[in-house]
């Protein structure tokens, strides 16, 4: 038997005996040193490469290792085979190599050791350490870490020693079985309890007690000797017996199945174990260490997949099941046996592939003779850690949901039409990972909103490695260092460049470019129809002008303006719907300007001349007759020339004008009427005439009239008559007077003003007597006194 001493005191004894080998001597030609001296400290070996074979089979020459040629090439700081020659002097690691290989081996052994005393069972953790140290252990002989190697090694064997201590105790004592996996819920009932209790991970079970799963719920009962029992949903199950003889070292294990469906892989480690399965009202006895059995509430369902027989009493019916095979008994003794259906093929993931996000789709090959499928994942290749179990699925996939990333493992079986499963598919496994953050993209060129006059443009950017990328929906090749270049066709106008980069976890980045395709035509230039022109000129009557233009360019092409020595004086773009805006220096003389419209080569498309004066006169409108003062006619009649005005208006409204004159008739009102001519030319300057008239139907209103000797009945006589009118009084009014037996006319002198009408006559004797005197106005009334 395997005792921890022997492992101590050979581990002891290896650096001991390896010491003494160097001190004795190695190989002829390589080196001595000292029993005190630490072997991993040892100078490496010197070896010639002769050349005659590869280095992978020299490292296997002398180091029994041909995957131990990288070490080589790096302990030789060669950084590529190509590097060596024939006569090349090689540092080899004889002796480390030797030192680790044989603490692995020791570990290994006492690994082994440990697991076939039930390490596995009784000292997980313990026998899980000695395994994970010795993996570091191997990947550092990898990595050329000598001194690494033998202290994991060692620690490995010192795990696997205390493992195995742990489990020889624990065999010593009563059998118990232990809860491996739980997944969902799982109750169990010891004699003990009157009710059902939840169970978790690790709990010990002990005779009679019973375990049962609810739905969706799966568990793993494991015993002493690693056999294990995998229940599936909806399952009822009783520990009848758990016996170890310490003398016999036999152990006597019988499970009662009440409902439900349970997995058995058995490891009876002698001849003497014994495992019996109980079914209500039917007996088993098997050496088969893989079978399932399913309690239906009229019939029992049995499978065996190894092949040492299943031996199945019901009654007198008596069946006997080899590798393979699998049968139905009803509760009334009828058994109809079948043999299992093969293996049903998978179909995605594929084995060892990765899948992101938390969750996978699973997906068989149809098998024909399937009623439905069960399939199985867990965390490991040998489905002790269920996640999930299905039990009839009518479809060839499935969808796994709420994973949590890492290494799955699942398998399918086929269900025939009696509910029998057949063998287990290939066991695949897949790596879950959770990539939530989008590719890396990024579009160097072309920038957006960009102007082209090719029917192609060259897009170029870089992308995530790995990533699928499409430009268009079209694939698009990424290079090793993830940049990438493509051609992309365009259309004349717009086009919509749109780049997705889609990793393998479906996350996507998107980016878009606008680019227009200008087909090179030529551009035609239209100055805007409201522009002001005088003649053949734009006119302002500013120092600058904006010269509006309609153009049949795309926006974004460059406008020019040029003088008439063709330097540049001004620059912009053509906007939206062709248009264009430009301001232009004004003078008093006529400026010769030129636009030009240029494409994105530079090359000119399009031109237009036009000339430009500064006009700051307003325009004069001239009366052929002015208006008279006052009338008496309704109407007005006004004629008369307007310069070069474009528009002329008469209290706002607008007058026909013709070539060079203007003619109109204005209704008057009575009373004083006031009107305004307003003319305006193209450049905007605004000449303004104001008329007045007075439309007079009254006579004027004689207040009084007399003839007076002011300087007594001697002196000269004096006519004064008083009058008013509101268009003014005529300067001369019409008398004829009688002094005596003279009579005298003439005309009385007005002013208007001072309504007063004034006349003198020579001194003369006789009565006075004014006949007759006619009052006059502008408008031609007469009064009479």
């Amino acid at each position: 038997m395997f005792r921890p001493a022997t492992i101590r005191n050979t581990r002891a004894g290896l650096l001991g005996a390896l010491c003494l080998l160097l001190a004795i001597g190695g190989n002829s030609g390589a080196f001595r040193v000292s029993a005190d001296v630490d072997p991993l400290n040892a100078p490496y070996e010197l070896v010639p490469f002769s050349g005659d074979s590869t280095l992978r089979d020299f490292t296997a020459q002398h180091l029994n290792d041909p995957d131990l040629w990288p070490t080589i090439l790096r302990i030789n700081d060669l950084t590529s085979v190509a590097d060596l020659s024939p006569g090349t002097v090689l540092q080899l690691p004889v002796v480390q190599v030797a030192l680790a290989d044989e603490a692995l081996a020791m570990s290994l052994t006492a690994i082994q050791k440990a697991t076939a005393e039930g390490a596995r069972l009784f000292a997980p953790l313990q026998i899980g350490d000695a395994i994970s140290d010795r993996d570091t252990a191997v990947t550092r002989r990898g990595e050329g870490e000598w001194r690494q190697v033998v202290d994991y090694a060692g620690s490995s064997t010192d795990h696997a020693v205390e493992a195995f201590e742990i489990a020889v105790a624990q065999r010593d004592r009563a059998a118990e079985a232990l809860i491996t996996d739980i997944h969902g819920r799982v109750e169990g009932r010891d004699p003990a309890e009157a009710v059902w209790s939840n169970r978790a991970l690790d709990d010990v079970l002990v005779e009679f007690e019973r375990v049962r799963t609810l739905t969706n719920s799966t568990t793993q009962v494991t015993f002493r000797d690693l056999s294990r029992l995998r229940l599936n949903p909806n399952s009822n199950a009783t520990i009848q017996r758990m016996r170890s003889d310490p003398l016999t070292g036999k152990e006597v294990t019988k499970v009662s199945l009440q409902s439900g469906d349970f997995y058995a892989l058995l490891n009876q480690l002698s001849d003497q174990d014994s495992f019996e399965i109980d079914v209500p009202g039917i007996q088993t006895t098997t050496e088969s260490d893989d079978f399932w059995i399913k309690k239906q509430d009229d019939s029992a369902l049995f499978v065996n997949y190894d092949t040492a027989a299943l031996d199945i009493e019901s009654g007198s019916a008596k069946v006997s099941l080899g590798q393979d095979e699998g049968v139905v008994i009803t509760d009334a003794g009828v058994t109809a046996r079948a043999e299992v259906l093969e293996r049903t093929l998978l179909s995605q993931p594929a084995d060892k592939s990765e899948v992101f996000g938390r969750a996978v789709d699973l997906s068989w090959q149809v098998f024909p003779e399937a009623s439905g499928y069960w399939f199985e994942v867990a965390r490991d290749p040998g489905f002790n850690r269920m996640i999930m179990t299905e039990w009839g699925v009518k479809d060839t996939g499935f969808r796994v949901e709420a994973l949590t990333p890492g290494v799955h493992f699942w398998r399918v079986a086929a269900l025939d039409k009696l509910g029998l499963p057949g063998k287990w598919s290939e066991t695949r496994a897949f790596e879950l990972r959770i990539d939530e953050t989008p590719p890396f993209l990024t579009v160097l060129a072309p920038q957006d909103a960009t102007l082209v006059e090719n029917g192609a443009i060259e897009v170029l950017g870089a992308a995530e490695a790995g990533a699928v990328l499409t430009l268009n929906g079209t694939p698009v090749t990424i290079s090793k260092d993830g940049s990438f270049v493509v051609q992309a066709p365009l259309k004349v106008g717009e086009n919509q460049l749109v780049l997705v980069a889609l990793d393998a976890a479906g996350n996507k980045s998107e980016k878009r470019r606008n680019v227009t395709y200008v087909r090179q035509e030529a551009v035609r230039i239209d100055l805007d129809a409201g522009l002001a022109r005088q003649g053949d000129f734009l006119v302002s009557r500013t120092p600058e002008m904006t010269v509006l233009a309609a153009t049949s360019a795309p926006s974004g092409l460059d406008a020019l303006l040029r003088d008439a020595v063709g330097a540049e004086v001004g620059r912009t773009r053509i906007g939206t719907g062709g248009r264009l805006a430009m301001t232009v220096p004004v003078g008093p003389q006529v400026q010769d300007y030129r636009l030009e419209v240029v494409s994105l080569a530079g090359r000119l498309v399009g031109d237009l001349e036009f000339s430009v004066q500064l006009d700051t006169q307003a325009p004069e409108i001239v009366l052929d007759v002015p208006p008279p003062r006052a009338t008496s006619e309704q109407t007005l009649d006004l004629t008369g020339v307007f310069g070069d005005a474009v528009s002329l208006k008469l209290d706002g409204e607008e007058l026909e004008m013709f070539d060079d004159f203007f003619a109109t008739q204005i209704a008057l009102a009575p009373g004083r009427n006031t009107f305004e001519l307003r003319a305006e030319d193209a450049a905007g300057n605004v000449g303004v005439l104001a008329i007045e008239t007075l439309l007079d139907l009254e006579p004027p209103e004689i207040a009084s009239a007399e003839m007076l000797r002011p300087n007594g009945d001697a002196g000269p006589i004096e006519i004064v008559v008083t009058a008013t009118d509101e268009g003014g009084l005529r300067q001369a009014a019409p008398y004829l007077v009688e002094v005596g037996d003279a009579e005298f006319e003439g005309y009385l002198r007005c002013d208007s003003r001072a309504g007063v009408c004034r006349a003198s006559l020579p001194a003369s004797q006789g009565e006075m007597s004014l006949i007759e005197v006619i009052v006059q106005d502008y408008a031609g009334n007469e009064a009479f006194r």
